[in-house]
């Protein structure tokens, strides 16, 4: 009952609301269509890049997929851990582990070895609109430990514009996002791995599209 609650609420509302109200089209879906298991990367500037996502999965895999949050920010009160959880599978991770507790890590590692797939924000919290910020090693080493899991490339466009990070005003805009083919890391380097992940994404905007983010690496 609840995964069918959840897929009517996509369908329904969601899709539609980000389609024709927040100006989000979706793009080369096709690549998610033979996929199993994977780990979605993304750049990451606003709240909405999350459900944007998740509203492009079709219903049999979001349901076995699992929206990688900040635990620090969504889990100050029981009402938006239980959001996340129902709407995104969240698993929602610390900046402080408490001792005894499996690390932020081992935690997704073990969600992956469980056949979960996960959404993953490499910065590890929203950036300035337009700026990619330094990727976090986690997805790297994730990556190593699963060689068998692709990563999915997501290009996502025009976000930052539309809930900023710090705002709460949300401004209608053309949003953009876009699906790469699924990869697989051809080392075991953490740094080239990073630099790999980096490139898909971005590879993903076209030559001659309009530059709607101008992205900064550092």
């Amino acid at each position: 009952m609840r995964k069918l609650f959840v897929a009517f609420i996509y369908t329904i509302l969601v899709r539609p609301w980000l389609t024709f109200f927040i100006g989000v089209s979706f793009h080369n879906v096709k690549h998610l269509r033979d996929a199993e298991q994977f780990i979605i990367v993304a750049n990451h500037n606003s709240h909405f890049d999350t459900v944007s996502i998740m509203a492009a999965l079709p219903s049999e895999l979001r349901k076995n997929t699992c929206a990688v949050a900040s635990g620090d920010y969504f889990g100050k009160s029981s009402l938006t851990v239980s959001l996340m959880k129902l709407f995104f599978n969240a698993i929602l991770i610390t900046k402080k582990v408490k001792p005894g507790e499996l690390s932020n890590l081992e935690v997704l590692d073990q969600r992956i070895k469980e056949g979960k797939s996960l959404i993953m924000f490499p910065e590890g919290s929203r950036g300035n609109p337009g700026t990619i910020s330094s990727f976090k090693k986690g997805i790297a080493k994730l990556l190593k430990e699963n060689p068998s899991v692709p990563f999915i490339p997501v290009y996502l466009d025009g976000f930052g514009r539309v809930l900023p990070k710090n705002k709460i005003l949300i401004v209608p805009l053309i949003c953009k996002v876009r699906f790469g083919s699924p990869l697989f890391a051809t080392t075991n380097d953490t740094r080239t791995t990073l630099e790999e992940v980096k490139k898909e994404i971005l590879n993903l905007k076209k030559k001659n599209e309009r530059d709607r983010n101008q992205f900064e690496f550092y």
